[in-house]
């Protein structure tokens, strides 16, 4: 009975633990505890043990043997891509669906400083293209509702932001089990600000320019092609005035893909 709870006892020491994420910073692959550790304590305690046959001796020294080989695998590995104290230039396009009357396409470049493998600083600016909802084409579609278009309040043509990102979760997941992708998380918090044409009062139609003050909150994927490109997927949502004539706040939601370089 001693000897079946030592095997138990031996074994479940031995059990090797799950894979793991990679550290936030590079890292050396953990030590390795050489073989035989507790297991080899175990087989030692058996061969003292009188009342141990000799097949039980030999089948406690293959055990240790076998769970010392287990012990040796490093899970805990360096990053694919190290970002400490490297620029990355990132061309992005995105769409912003969520207003009733114009759908954004905005356009743009983002430049940031990676002052550690966790934390960034970028600024961006985008020019915005729009184009009418389905709603509105439906309200001036003389099949459809057939009315005049209504004056909007509200556009936006350009914008800009520095926001500091967080980049909390480095990771890897197989593609189609053919190829290994590297990716990181990340969050965001920023300020800016944001040109608009909006409409003053309802006595005048005319739309005038405006620079407002704005602020944004962010979450994105990077998914590292090599050590200087990588794919950016990306949900930016926005908070700004809205139009003076009716007061409230806008909050137009980015939904970006991009492409970066890291220098």
């Amino acid at each position: 009975m001693k000897k079946l709870l030592i095997l138990v006892a031996a074994m479940a020491a031995g059990v090797p633990a799950g894979g793991a994420f990679a550290q936030d910073a590079p890292a050396e692959p953990e030590a390795t505890a050489p073989a035989g550790g507790d297991s080899a304590a175990a087989a030692d305690a058996a061969a003292a043990d009188d009342s141990a046959t000799e097949a039980e001796k030999e089948l406690e020294g293959d055990l240790a043997m076998f769970w010392g080989r287990r012990r040796q695998v490093e899970v805990v590995q360096k990053r694919q891509v190290e970002k400490d104290g490297r620029f990355e230039l990132a061309l992005t396009g995105g769409v912003i669906p969520n207003d009733d009357f114009i759908v954004y396409y905005p356009i743009g470049a983002r430049v940031g400083y990676h002052f550690s493998e966790s934390f960034a600083v970028e600024a961006s600016g985008a020019y915005a293209l729009d184009s009418d909802s389905g709603l509105t084409k439906f309200l001036v579609d003389p099949e459809g509702a057939d009315l005049t278009r209504a004056v909007i309040q509200q556009t936006i043509t350009a914008y800009y932001n520095l926001d500091l990102l967080w980049s909390p979760i480095y990771g890897k997941v197989s593609l189609l089990g053919f190829k290994l992708v590297h990716f990181e998380t990340y969050a965001g918090l920023g300020f800016g600000a944001a040109h608009v044409e909006e409409l003053k009062s309802a006595n005048d139609p005319k739309l005038r320019s405006a620079i407002k003050p704005a602020g944004n909150v962010t979450f994105g994927f990077r998914w590292f092609v090599d050590d200087m490109i990588n794919i950016r997927t990306e949900y930016r949502h926005h908070f700004l005035q809205g139009p003076e004539i009716s007061g409230g706040v806008y909050t137009p939601a980015e939904l970006t893909l991009g492409v970066g370089f890291m220098i």
